[in-house]
């Protein structure tokens, strides 16, 4: 696998001496050796000369010039698409902002496999382009290439619900609220006093690895109407970031709203911490125009969806989801192999793991799929129903699909997958000997009511254990919604 470093994180990598180390120079030589311990390959971008001739030190400039040569430069960088200047504007030559969308160029003709940059720019335009799944902080990448190299982790306990005096006040967790927040301790005691619910996943007895501390909202706030929600605090410790537990706290939280009828949900944010804001924009949370008192950023979701969208039918679910689903899409049946369902899908496996938790893809609400079916008609926004193979045969999960993608290149489908596969690189190298479908989806709605494989085949939706992607007929389809989305 190729990838990309931004200057950001070759400067760190290569301090030149002790009095020039970076903050973020630990994390760059974890990441380093990572991508040499999986056999991966580092290039540096020519554009990023630039950068370095931007710095007034004459002789760290200098410096840096020869360190860059200890490194691959790009071959023949492709230059930017003249339709990534609508999409992210255009910038002078030589600039921060050239740099950023040379690189993103490089990124965008598939030269590299990712880009790894803690730029927050890069970032942001990323996801305008289409192309966040494959620029990666440096704890991202590591998290991702050490996940290639099948790795064990040992975890905490998953997520559970409990109350904000399970949190001890001197949790290092809670230390980063009190340099945003003045008077944190005593808005927190008073949090524990009224048994406020918490959501909760622990490091240990001691020690709190994420959290969500949540309210009803008795009053009209921000001119939001109806049942209303509201985030009070919400973190996951900075050694856990690599266990999807932000999107394993919202699963939880989202389950809770949907199920006790709220009508949304609000979160105010501190515009600096523009990762949580990517989560929770990525999870159909949208910003308002109002500000709190404190210059917040204030994000809401609606749960509850209108009759009739003009949305495509992938938005409509990021926005109303994970319960709500188009109603004019396709459904599929996928089967899946027990092993990949219990990883994907832990809370269905037939005995509770002794470390809930440890799978990252299994806490996470964006997922992907590998199988070698010929089915060319999933669409995004299409709804697909994981049917588990051999013992316990029967539908486990639902989803809605992102994307689907049909290659034999074992690094396309990598690049794809980034940062949500079960696969290792050698299992992805095997699959793709023939043809391979990529399917990239969504958790969706819990399955409360067992869908046996003898339920399935007396309804009519199958003729028999399904051996490949196959589309539900509209009868099927019916009978699904009826079991499922009637609550």
């Amino acid at each position: 696998m190729k990838l990309l470093f931004d200057t950001n994180i070759f400067i760190p990598l290569e301090p030149g001496d002790t009095k020039g180390l970076e903050d973020g120079s630990e994390g760059a030589a974890v990441l380093s050796a990572a991508v040499h311990e999986g056999s991966h390959q580092i290039f540096l971008h020519p554009a990023i000369s630039s950068d370095i001739a931007r710095d007034r030190d004459q002789d760290r400039a200098a410096l840096r010039r020869l360190l860059v040569r200890k490194y691959p430069e790009l071959p023949d960088p492709p230059s930017m698409p003249t339709s990534f200047a609508a999409i992210i504007g255009e910038a002078s030559h030589g600039t921060n902002d050239w740099v950023d969308n040379q690189l993103l160029a490089a990124l965008f003709a598939n030269a590299v496999d990712l880009l790894v940059s803690e730029d927050r720019g890069v970032l942001s335009k990323a996801k305008r382009l289409g192309l966040r799944d494959r620029v990666l902080t440096a704890k991202e990448a590591v998290d991702y290439l050490t996940g290639l190299q099948e790795r064990e982790a040992t975890p905490p306990p998953a997520v559970r619900l409990s109350k904000a005096h399970s949190i001890k006040a001197d949790d290092p967790i809670l230390a980063s609220f009190r340099e945003d927040y003045e008077g944190f301790d005593n808005w927190f005691e008073k949090c524990q006093k009224e048994h406020r619910p918490a959501f909760v996943i622990e490091a240990s007895a001691e020690r709190v690895a994420a959290l969500c501390l949540f309210k009803h909202e008795e009053d009209s706030v921000f001119g939001l109407d109806g049942k209303i929600l509201k985030i009070c605090s919400f973190k996951v410790a900075k050694e856990y970031n690599g266990f999807r537990y932000g999107e394993l706290l919202l699963k939880a939280l989202l389950e809770q709203a949907f199920t006790n009828e709220y009508t949304c949900v609000f979160v105010t944010v501190f515009e600096k911490h523009g990762s949580l804001v990517e989560l929770f924009e990525d999870f159909g949370f949208e910003i308002i125009g109002d500000r709190t008192s404190l210059g917040e950023l204030v994000l809401v979701k609606e749960l509850t969806c209108p009759e009739s969208s003009d949305l495509a039918p992938l938005d409509f679910h990021i926005k109303y989801g994970p319960w709500h689903f188009r109603s004019n899409v396709s459904w599929y049946i996928v089967p899946i192999q027990p092993r990949y369902s219990d990883i994907l899908f832990p809370e269905t496996a037939s005995q509770g793991s002794l470390f809930p938790g440890a799978g990252a893809f299994g806490n996470a609400i964006r997922k992907a799929y590998l199988c070698r079916s010929g089915n060319r008609s999933l669409a995004p926004g299409d709804v697909v129903a994981f049917y588990r193979s051999e013992a316990r045969q029967g539908v486990v999960a639902l989803g809605v699909v992102e994307k689907v993608i049909a290659t034999s290149e074992s690094a396309e489908i990598s690049r794809a997958v980034a940062r949500r596969t079960v696969y290792t690189d050698q299992e992805i190298q095997e699959m793709c000997e023939s043809e391979a479908l990529a399917i990239l989806f969504r958790q969706a709605r819990p399955i409360e009511t067992e869908l046996t494989a003898a339920r399935l085949l007396e309804a009519g939706v199958i003729n028999g254990p399904p051996q490949s992607v196959q589309q539900i007929q509209e009868k099927g389809i019916e009978w699904f919604k009826a079991q499922i989305l009637q609550r």
